[in-house]
């Protein structure tokens, strides 16, 4: 598995740099010792789009499995690369799945990055904040809440060592809260600004 790792680092690197003939090869021989590995058909058929073979791509985009992830992750990895291949990725995204917010707030940044005010602000207006929120901050904080309550009632018990692993969740719930609530109220932040 680390030599596929490899062999996709390289072959994404070709691709990053538009040296398509070089990147196919290595997508080739990948394909060729995995032939199941959903991502390199999916890069396979990015290679061909590119190149103009898009009956091709076609193709290979059907053994790729989900199209979306696969996409999304591709046009993120390009935003500080190449922001006009990555805007055309998170465009097909955007059409898959047009109420996931971190789509919309990933374009909108890149917009707002290139200066161009106008489509940021379209997608900004995309934005369903309160979904966020909720998803990001009001869920997490209940669930660490109950876990705090949880284990103050068994420490109360005298059961502290199961207590202890309830504390224990509550901290990564902390985490979560801490690696997730700040996107979530960027998101609003972006909305009000640009509403």
């Amino acid at each position: 598995m680390e030599s596929v790792g490899r062999m996709l680092e390289e072959i994404l690197r070709h691709y990053e740099k538009k040296e398509y003939g070089e990147a196919e090869i290595l997508v080739d021989k990948l394909l060729a010792s995995n032939p199941n590995f959903h991502r390199g058909w999916f890069l396979k058929g990015v290679i061909l789009e590119e190149t103009g073979k898009k009956d091709e791509a076609e193709e290979c985009y059907q053994k790729a499995g989900n199209l979306f992830t696969l996409m999304f992750r591709l046009a993120m990895q390009l935003q500080n690369v190449d922001a006009e291949r990555a805007l055309i990725y998170y465009e097909r995204v955007s059409l898959m799945d047009p109420k996931n917010n971190l789509v919309w707030f990933n374009k909108g940044m890149l917009h707002e990055k290139r200066n161009e005010l106008d489509k940021a602000r379209e997608c900004y207006r995309n934005l369903e904040p309160v979904r966020e929120i909720m998803s990001r901050i009001v869920i997490p904080l209940g669930f660490m809440i109950f876990l705090i309550s949880g284990g103050i009632m068994m420490v109360k018990r005298d059961d502290k060592t199961f207590a202890s692993i309830v504390f224990a969740s509550a901290v990564f719930c902390l985490f979560w809260l801490k690696r997730d609530g700040g996107k979530a109220i960027r998101m609003l932040l972006k909305k009000t600004k640009y509403s």
